[in-house]
């Protein structure tokens, strides 16, 4: 099942922890285990600590009980649909699903909202024969912007591998930027908490986010809060601060926490956002376009997110990015993001490559080439920044 009813599963059932097999959207030659306390997964010095158990063989003994839950996906799409509602009109979208987990629970889901479903890729084949299942990747969204064209859909959404992650395309096929996305769903829940406490009203978003995001919070009056990226520090995030409605990420995991209890769920997320579209009239009867509720964004110049081979230690060279960029102000909750007067920079090694992610934004395409110019200056002499300046 999908890594959303697991998630589920363990907020509604009375169990101390959860284990999802997944790999999500890596080749399918790889495997994992994906593993809460609770409803938190497990993460850095836990997940360490955790290997080291495994390493001692130090285990309590004891007899546990197998218990199997058929009926939970039941349970779980009845939660979901009285959640997020069935949408007030009929809506036809594509959904991509990859060939991965989420594909048949997808279709349930659709039908239960009414919605007019063309389904792409929702068969399982674990061999991935069209694309990898990585909805934040233009490449693997072309089939989808194929299906939004040729039925005339309203849009389309992707979904990932295991199914915590979507991404959408608009009714012309044009991939549409995760955290652009996100503006949808933080508008929305901003619009009913105005005059709020300053917690009810922010919004966390990840350090690769578009500056566009930070507008849009701002302008619904929100209060924007920049984060590590990781989907396990942004749950820990909700779970410190339990009034803040929304956290996303430019990967496509969205974290809604006013209805929902704040874990990022593909089938969950897609129901919400038809809800939102629903509330409108359709194109065809005057109602906005998809790419419509994206119109008053700011179109920034920004790199793709390159990934820079990590040649020597981790640490030794996030001290030397640091120190590259000593005059200016710049956050280090997750790498190192330069801030300058037209935009930003970043540069964060990999959770689980040896690389680093470099991105960078400006509201000119000129001022997107200075701050390029300016990192080349800066690090060119110590990083190889050719995938950086090919981005």
């Amino acid at each position: 099942t999908t890594t959303g009813v697991l998630y589920r599963a363990t907020v509604d059932l009375p169990v101390d922890a959860s284990v999802v097999i997944t790999a999500s959207h890596n080749p399918p030659e790889y495997n994992g285990f994906k593993i809460c306390k609770k409803s938190l997964p497990m993460a850095g010095q836990e997940l360490q600590e955790l290997k080291i158990t495994f390493d001692e063989n130090n285990f309590k003994k004891g007899k546990g009980v197998i218990k199997k839950l058929p009926e939970f996906e039941k349970d779980y799409l009845k939660i979901v649909t009285e959640n997020a509602g069935i949408p007030q009109r009929k809506i036809r979208i594509a959904i991509d699903c990859g060939n991965a987990v989420p594909g048949p629970l997808t279709i349930k889901l659709m039908e239960k909202l009414g919605v007019d479903l063309i389904p792409v890729h929702c068969e399982w084949d674990n061999k991935f024969p069209n694309h990898p299942p990585d909805p934040t990747r233009p490449k693997n969204m072309e089939d989808l912007s194929k299906a939004v064209i040729e039925n005339n859909a309203e849009f389309g959404i992707g979904m990932d591998g295991d199914g915590d992650r979507i991404g959408v395309v608009d009714e012309k096929g044009r991939f549409i930027h995760p955290d652009r996305l996100m503006t949808i769903f933080a508008k929305d829940i901003l619009g009913e908490r105005k005059g709020g406490t300053d917690l009810e009203r922010t919004v966390f978003f990840d350090v690769k986010c578009s500056m566009a995001l930070e507008d849009a919070i701002r302008s619904a009056g929100g209060i924007p809060v920049m984060v590590r990226t990781g989907h396990s520090f942004m749950k820990r995030e909700l779970r410190n601060n339990p009034d803040s409605p929304l956290a996303g990420e430019m990967s496509g995991h969205f974290f809604l926490n006013d209805r929902w209890p704040g874990f990022d769920d593909s089938l969950y997320n897609t129901a919400r956002l038809l809800e939102i579209i629903g509330r409108e009239k359709s194109p065809e009867e005057g109602g906005p376009l998809f790419s419509d509720w994206f119109t008053d964004l700011p179109n920034y110049a920004s790199t793709g997110e390159a990934k820079v081979p990590l040649i020597k230690d981790r640490e030794e060279t996030m001290e030397i990015v640091s120190n590259a960029f000593a005059d200016l102000q710049k956050s280090t909750v997750d790498g190192v993001r330069v801030r300058y007067p037209e935009g930003w920079y970043l540069c964060r090694p990999s959770n689980t490559e040896p690389i680093l992610v470099m991105r960078a934004e400006a509201t000119s395409e000129e001022g997107l080439k200075e701050i390029k110019e300016d990192v080349e200056h800066r690090l060119g002499s110590v990083i190889n920044l050719k995938k950086f300046h090919e981005s």
